[in-house]
């Protein structure tokens, strides 16, 4: 074995990024080898019984969830490119907002609109004198309501991907269709469509991965499906087997997706080839068909942020003073704090690997820092047993080891927290890191070294300070996530421990849903900011 062999594969670098990666892999190793032994009582009830429900649950609502951000997002993309309208520019934006709103909250926000006792049930009642029931319209708190919430808040991922992809399509294919007869909506059918898979694969496989990850949705409109039976077999059963089993299960249909969307994406191209892109020219409308196109590309926006935001804000003047007690201040506090050290963790940790492997590139290193990486891909609920798990095996063999009886020292501490959102955000933080790492070249590193400096300083005075707009990007969305973030800090959190996230959905899950706006409204602001500061850290990257 050669020393320049020795130095390249075994050094500090190396061995930090391989038992950080290792590290963060091992609650998916230990849900694999969970999922392998034997099963219990509970599990035989819920194989019997359960199971189907939640599989079919689970299904139908990736299958409603996937047709809706479809019409919504690609429909929506696609009018915006070819066509010019009244409000054509503050929608082309404002169709992202719904994604600053939780769906959880976008959830009891529209049950407490639609409820008997809402200002607009009483209104139709009062008005019209027409008997709205429980709820106005139909159901919300069902399978359906479900399906339309998280179809209104995750649309954006559809959107985004597809509008992108329609603004870089050379006018050129679209005008040698229209010569050859093809009418607007056959060009939309029969060339965009087909055109755009790559893009809307992508954004509903964005969608499904967030729609496994519910749980404030699914558990509060009472569907019961794989995430919510892990809830279920820890808490209701006390089968911890039973709950890694569900996850197992769990995650291979996410494993699933994964394969799907990437056998399906392959090696086609779609792209325009070079030197023949041309923009397309939007077609005016003139009339009642440009103000009904405007109210028709509107409604999503009105449906999943406006119409709600306003309902939050006439309820946060209402229930201002019943909430802003003395426990309000610890709850913001004990919110931020924890999204700014999850924040700084996954920061630090993905610049550790990504300057790694960047430095000493190796398939094994790669393969292995991918693997710790999937974590953003699996449900919060699963993260969290598979974490649980050797967290509780931890704490019997410290308290073995000091003799304090049964005694929780790890599990139900900061400690586990920010370790779950470490492996759950981890991908977050690599993606815009490595990805900024890829525009420096790896010259400035070699001239570096050649004058001396070490990989330490090569790394904190050149590399850092040019990819800082991707690092600070990184840190954003890893704040704003975990400020959102439900199922994991559920389960997780210390006793007696509550953030912003919880303390809404406690008070919508007591029926105390115009309580939970003050809480509501702090996280969709934080979205909005993030959006905000997106936008002007890639439009002004630091030079």
């Amino acid at each position: 074995m050669s020393p320049t062999f020795r130095r390249r594969h075994f050094n500090g670098w190396v061995a930090g990024s391989l038992l950080l990666a290792a590290t963060v892999a091992l609650p998916l190793i230990s849900i694999f080898s969970g999922f392998l032994s034997a099963g219990d009582l509970a599990w035989q009830h819920i194989t019997e019984e359960l199971l189907p429900g939640y599989l079919y649950n689970t299904l139908l609502l990736m299958l409603g969830v996937s047709l809706l951000v479809l019409i919504i997002g690609v429909g929506s993309a696609w009018v915006l490119s070819v066509f010019d309208f009244p409000g054509r520019n503050i929608l082309q934006w404002a169709l992202i907002l719904p994604i600053a709103m939780p769906a959880y909250i976008l959830g009891f926000t529209w049950a407490g609109l639609l409820d008997y006792t809402s200002p607009v049930s009483i209104f139709v009642r009062n008005t019209w004198g027409v008997e709205t029931g429980p709820y106005l319209f139909f159901n919300i708190l069902s399978l359906p309501g479900a399906i339309v919430i998280l179809a209104l808040s995750l649309y954006p991922y559809v959107y985004l991907s597809a509008y992108v992809w329609f603004s870089n399509q050379s006018a050129t294919v679209f005008e040698a269709a229209a010569s050859l007869g093809h009418s607007r909506l056959s060009q939309f059918w029969r060339l965009a469509i087909p055109m755009a898979r790559p893009a809307m694969v992508a954004g509903v496989s964005l969608v499904l991965m967030e729609v496994l990850n519910d749980y404030g949705v699914v558990s509060y409109f009472g569907v019961d499906t794989f995430t919510t039976g892990i809830f279920t077999a820890w808490f209701s059963f006390g089968s911890k087997i039973s709950a890694i089993k569900l996850s197992g299960y769990l995650m291979i249909l996410v494993f699933a997706l994964l394969i799907v969307e990437r056998m399906q994406r392959g090696n086609k191209r779609y792209d325009t080839l070079k030197g023949q892109y041309r923009p397309y020219q939007k077609t005016k409308l003139k009339g009642f068909r440009a103000y009904a196109t405007s109210l028709l590309i509107a409604l999503p926006v009105l449906l999943g942020f406006a119409i709600p935001a306003a309902m939050l804000i006439y309820w946060a003047i209402l229930t201002l003073p019943l909430v802003m007690d003395y426990s309000f201040l610890p709850l913001i506090i004990n919110s931020f704090m924890l999204a700014a050290s999850a924040a700084g963790i996954v920061v630090l940790a993905t610049i550790l690997t990504s300057y790694t492997l960047r430095s000493f590139p190796s398939k094994w290193i790669q393969v292995l820092v991918r693997f710790s990486n999937m974590g953003y891909a699996i449900p919060g609920a699963v993260l969290a047993i598979g974490i649980m798990v050797p967290f509780l095996w931890m704490d019997t063999q410290l308290n073995l080891l000091t003799q304090n009886g049964r005694q929780l020292i790890l599990t139900g501490t900061w400690l586990t927290l920010l370790f779950a959102y470490l492996v759950r955000f981890m991908a977050v933080g690599f993606n815009n890191i490595e990805s900024s790492l890829t525009k420096t070249s790896t010259s400035l590193d070699e001239a570096a070294r050649s004058l001396g400096h070490s990989y330490r300083t090569t790394l904190v005075r050149i590399i850092i300070p040019l990819i800082r707009p991707g690092v600070l990007a990184a840190g954003l969305l890893v704040f704003i996530d975990v400020l959102k973030e439900l199922p994991l800090t559920l389960i997780l959190r210390p006793f007696n421990f509550d953030t912003l996230a919880i303390r809404s959905y406690e008070y919508a899950t007591d029926e105390r849903v115009p309580e939970a706006a003050p809480s509501a409204l702090i996280i969709i602001f934080m979205g909005l900011l993030a959006v905000y500061l997106l936008s002007k850290i890639t439009k002004n990257p630091v030079r």
